[in-house]
């Protein structure tokens, strides 16, 4: 998945500014992961809305608090721990707090969690159980016994919501833990996303993402083997909907059909994330990643050749046991000669339980943490000058914005490359398609002026 989104999120449904539901119908989720754990927090909020609860903006206002916790990196692990200590002071003053830890960090195989003195946890559940999350909640009029509950069902909903299209991870990369959290691939059926889809659409979003860990093999563990070509264009059909994107892509699946697909489909927007993690062979060799850097290349070539336009992403990961300076610059080269919108970097860091974690301990592969933060550093500045290059190309023209909501007094949209736009406007534009003149250009977002 992309890097990580530190969340110190309030609801993702609009709420109004005094809310006098009672404490006791109150929740509070905060959220640190990647877009899989942002939108199994979209699902959760949904369901305790549906059974009588509403958002609280701090978590003292809270009867229940939900952490939704990530293992990708360590520091994500630290972040959850540092904020479950900023909960005992809550549970002191007000004990009848329940407090649940959810997520990746409590998935199969992670017993270390289990090593450290949490007693400010009430309740501890694996990822992307919505169902179990909810019946924990105090007063919480459902029971697991009954149906699965309708998780798109917001009375008004974001105006982006993720969907998710299958859990889990097949594949082997040597640094991922997914795989050992959320266990094996498990796709969901087409007419029951479609469905979600039309409903949440229904009340109110307009763009629709979907989630995989790796999106493109969707369908290849169910009868018939759709594949999400299927997909895109059954989902593209909902009425109402404006905007379609999907992510995380993997190089060793994306197909001729699908890119051709979001070529073909107009509410596909021409936005493709797909990661190389490093530009040397050896070092793709080392992560077990299944494919070469001239394959990459070639799909590269390939996509910008079908979508006109296209904003490309990627994620990297610099310092992994066994790169060397001189497979460093070859990601420098890589990323120089494709330019990236966007590059995610992270520097490795080793995760229990992973190929990557032994081949750190041999002293003959591991690189120094001083080194891993210099390669990170550097390979971010390079990506700023590219990204602020490609941003100026835009200066003076005009790109349809999806206004997402308010941001200091301007409405923040979305391009269709997905590219933060901001601009100001007296109007209420949320939910819109807004014609904005770009008018200023930096490496992360765009200044506009409203046409319409």
């Amino acid at each position: 998945m992309q890097d990580l989104l530190f969340i110190d999120k309030l609801s993702l449904a609009q709420r109004p500014d005094r809310d006098t539901t009672p404490r006791a119908r109150r929740y509070y989720v905060w959220t640190v992961g990647c877009q899989m754990n942002v939108s199994d927090s979209e699902r959760l909020e949904a369901a305790l809305q549906n059974v009588g609860y509403s958002p609280a903006p701090r978590p003292e206002e809270a009867s229940f608090i939900v952490l939704n916790s990530c293992s990708v990196r360590a520091s994500a692990e630290e972040r959850i721990f540092g904020k479950l200590g900023e909960l005992v002071r809550i549970k002191r003053e007000q004990p009848d707090t329940r407090v649940i830890l959810w997520g990746c960090m409590v998935g199969p195989q992670n017993r270390s969690i289990f090593e450290r003195q949490l007693p400010m946890v009430d309740h501890f559940v694996s990822p992307s159980a919505v169902d179990e999350v909810v019946a924990l909640a105090p007063n919480s009029i459902y029971t697991l016994d009954e149906p699965a509950l309708p998780v798109a069902s917001w009375a008004h909903p974001p105006v982006s919501v993720h969907v998710p299209i299958q859990y889990g991870c097949n594949m082997t990369c040597a640094y991922c833990v997914i795989p050992l959290r959320r266990g094996h691939e498990r796709s969901r059926p087409l007419d029951e996303i479609v469905d979600e889809c039309r409903r949440i659409v229904a009340r109110g979003a307009r763009e629709i993402t979907l989630l995989g860990q790796i999106v493109d093999s969707w369908g290849h563990d169910m009868p018939g083997r759709p594949q999400l070509p299927d997909l895109l264009e059954a989902v593209h059909e909902v009425p109402g909907l404006q905007r379609l994107r999907f992510l995380t892509s993997h190089p060793a699946w994306m197909t001729e059909r699908l890119i051709a697909t979001v070529a073909r489909l107009p509410r596909c927007m021409p936005d493709i994330n797909l990661p190389v993690q490093a530009g040397s062979d050896r070092v793709l060799k080392l992560m077990r990643r299944g494919y070469t850097i001239a394959r990459y290349q070639a799909l590269v070539a390939r996509i910008r050749e079908t979508i006109p336009g296209v904003s490309l992403t990627t994620d990297v990961i610099v310092g992994h046991p066994g790169e060397t300076r001189e497979d460093f610059a070859q990601t420098l080269a890589l990323c120089e000669e494709i330019r990236f919108d966007k590059v995610h970097i992270a520097a490795f860091s080793a995760r229990p339980g992973t190929l990557a974690a032994e081949q750190e301990a041999d002293p003959a592969l591991a690189v120094a943490e001083d080194e891993k933060e210099s390669r990170r550093r550097e390979l971010e500045r390079l990506q700023e000058r590219i990204a602020t290059e490609r941003s100026a190309g835009l200066l003076g023209q005009t790109v349809q914005a999806l206004v997402e909501g308010e941001n200091k007094g301007k409405w923040r949209g979305r391009s269709p490359n997905n590219k933060l736009v901001f601009f100001a406007h007296p109007d209420d534009l949320t939910g819109r398609l807004v014609p904005v003149r770009i008018t200023q250009t930096s490496p992360w977002a765009l200044q506009g002026q409203a046409l319409a």
